[in-house]
């Protein structure tokens, strides 16, 4: 399972990136990869979570990020059998299979290319068993 607890991505700036610090102009993130760089965000830049980023639908509510990471991570494991690199058509046909209810008018292979290279560098570096702190801590919270 993933854990997308307190990971954002940032507009205009490659990767994904996890909060570490709150500071009273904006926060401190850690890039999520092998250097785990990390670098001031202030309030002027636009960030999202991952946690509450949808992917539009044909229906009346749109599908959580989340949805379709478990649907991947069901599919194929730790790794996703198609990436970004992969020609449009291969994509387009993959998505309709971890998504099938995805609006796709509205939702590029653009936008499904950055969700497959997020699943990628998630399940390599964001794995609920790698993070026993965070657990602990969680676990502390709910014992007081």
């Amino acid at each position: 399972m993933l854990n997308l607890k307190d990971i954002l991505t940032i507009t205009g700036k490659p990767g994904l990136y996890k909060i570490v610090a709150q500071t009273a102009k904006g926060v401190i993130v850690e890039t999520i990869d092998e250097k785990r760089t990390k670098i001031p965000v202030q309030n002027n830049y636009q960030v999202a979570m991952l946690e509450e980023i949808t992917i539009f639908t044909n229906g009346e509510e749109d599908l959580q990020l989340k949805k379709v990471f478990e649907n991947i991570e069901k599919k194929d494991g730790e790794t996703s059998s198609v990436n970004a690199k992969d020609d449009s058509a291969a994509i387009k046909a993959y998505f309709l299979e971890v998504a099938p209810d995805h609006d796709t008018e509205r939702v590029y292979v653009s936008d499904m290319k950055k969700i497959l290279k997020w699943y990628d560098i998630l399940s390599a570096n964001c794995r609920e068993a790698d993070v026993p702190e965070a657990a602990e801590a969680e676990k502390e919270n709910t014992e007081v």
